[in-house]
């Protein structure tokens, strides 16, 4: 028996790949209104009442037409997002652009920010740590409220950067600024939606599916990470036990292998969040050993 692949190209995901996102979620926040919208839309469309009529517009059709939903429900959720955000007029704020996130990809930023999950850093990329320091009418390359910026929430963060740029990034400059910030990889996200791969992080889940074969999983500050077979892939194989190969291969890379729980555990040994390199070797083990199985 296959498994259903999308074909992609494994080394443009192994650059951007995440689980310091959020991962859509199976305790994610279902209660909040717009993911409520979009589940009970889901019968018929993938994403909810609002952001299928925007993207039908921008796609050339009336709001109300359904002649290019099936074109809709299999672009890549970057895309949609794109489109979405065309909706709210040419210059973005926060708080629109985080609801997009959340009713395109299911992410709850605004639970991420309250909670203060994420990665944990000293400081923030120069390009926003500038922009910053110039919000709160200092030179670009002063230090003296740099504390005070890290003590701030990552809402406040991305909406004062959004407002010393005037609230004009594009949709792929606004995933940017929210893997930067908050550690959720949406380009990342939006490329491992076929892959088979559950992703859980943030207390939310970021990507799964009934047809998963590995769950990976992720602390709320990123330094912890394991990793373990779903049910589906008992049922594809006969044994809930991970690859030899694959175990294999993550002991090398520092992880330990539980055996009463059937996982493989990593956690940070300096207690930092796992770097991009990591998560991109993690990801590229997972994904080959998704594409030879999808051989047999």
């Amino acid at each position: 028996m296959k498994i259903q692949f999308k074909k992609l190209i494994v080394s443009a995901l192994l650059t951007s790949m995440l689980f310091t996102g959020g991962v859509g979620s199976v305790f994610a926040h279902e209660t909040s209104s717009t993911v409520q919208q979009a589940q009970q839309h889901k019968e018929d469309t993938k994403y909810s009442k609002k952001v299928m009529e925007a993207v039908r517009v921008g796609l050339g059709e009336d709001a109300k037409s359904t002649k290019v939903d099936d074109v809709i429900n299999k672009m890549p959720k970057a895309e949609v997002m794109d489109y979405y955000l065309v909706s709210f007029g040419k210059k973005l704020k926060g708080n629109e652009v985080r609801r997009a996130v959340e009713e395109v990809f299911l992410v709850d930023l605004n639970t991420i920010s309250k909670k203060d999950y994420g990665s944990r850093l000293d400081v923030y990329l120069d390009d926003i740590m500038k922009s910053l320091r110039v919000s709160l009418k200092e030179e670009p390359t002063s230090k003296v409220k740099d504390e005070k910026i890290m003590d701030m929430s990552k809402n406040k963060v991305m909406d004062r950067y959004l407002k010393v740029h005037g609230y004009v990034l594009t949709g792929a400059e606004s995933r940017k600024l929210i893997n930067y910030i908050y550690g959720v990889d949406l380009e990342g996200i939006s490329k491992l939606e076929y892959l088979q791969i559950a992703i859980y992080s943030k207390g939310q889940w970021i990507i799964k599916s009934d047809k998963d074969l590995f769950l990976l999983k992720s602390s709320l500050d990123d330094v912890a990470v394991s990793i373990e077979t779903t049910p589906y892939f008992k049922e594809l194989t006969g044994s809930d036990q991970l690859p030899a190969s694959l175990k294999s291969k993550f002991l090398e890379m520092g992880f330990t292998y539980k055996e009463d729980t059937n996982l493989l555990y990593y956690k940070d040994p300096a207690g930092k969040s796992v770097s991009d390199e990591f998560k991109g070797l993690v990801m590229g083990h997972l994904i080959q050993t998704v594409m030879t199985q999808n051989q047999r």
